[in-house]
């Protein structure tokens, strides 16, 4: 009968720390305010929605939305051959570069529906685009522009320019594609 009780007791307590160190764990290093606008090569975007991408109840990166004009057509918006970008502002110290290539690579074969032979170049050039160290406070801005490509910056300085009409499909997919990567987080950029 004790042998009985101190293992529920026992129970109970790992339950109430396991819940402890997952509350301790969520919280993170909150986001600063995100640009309302991007200027970038004479095309002036503006914040069309944002939203936090969360894993296992933490959030890892504020992701941002930048349009012409605002839209919450996610199809429209995949396939529209206008200037647009997307922005993460990493706010966990989870985010490493090597989770950001996984996780984008991931995102591209969702978006794509693991058709992603024609892209593979590009996924590749995506890949090593991330091969500097990725802390809490950096932000990425992949901003596409019509028959140049997409920019990848990082804290403002251009790491590479990845051209393809259907990368940039692809890659906006990521996110807004009709399975993303958090329903949650589309409906945000979208402006839901």
């Amino acid at each position: 009968m004790l042998l009985r009780k101190v293992l529920m007791n026992l129970k109970k307590f790992t339950k109430y720390l396991i819940i402890s160190i997952g509350l301790f764990l969520a919280v993170t290093l909150s986001a600063g305010e995100v640009p309302k606008t991007i200027e970038f090569e004479e095309n002036n975007l503006i914040l069309n929605g944002q939203g936090t991408r969360v894993v296992f109840f933490i959030k890892v990166y504020e992701g941002s939305l930048y349009l012409e004009n605002k839209n919450s057509d996610a199809d429209e918006i995949i396939n529209s051959n206008n200037p647009m970008a997307i922005r993460i502002d990493v706010i966990s110290e989870m985010v490493t570069a090597d989770a950001m290539k996984k996780a984008l690579s991931e995102g591209l074969e969702k978006s794509t529906n693991k058709n992603t032979s024609h892209i593979s170049e590009e996924i590749e050039q995506l890949s090593l685009s991330f091969d500097s160290t990725v802390t809490s406070g950096d932000f990425y801005e992949f901003i596409f522009i019509p028959e140049i490509g997409t920019h990848v910056l990082k804290n403002n300085e251009l790491v590479e320019i990845i051209p393809g009409f259907d990368f940039k499909k692809a890659f906006f997919g990521i996110f807004l594609s009709s399975n993303p990567i958090q329903k949650n987080l589309k409906k945000a950029m979208l402006g839901g």
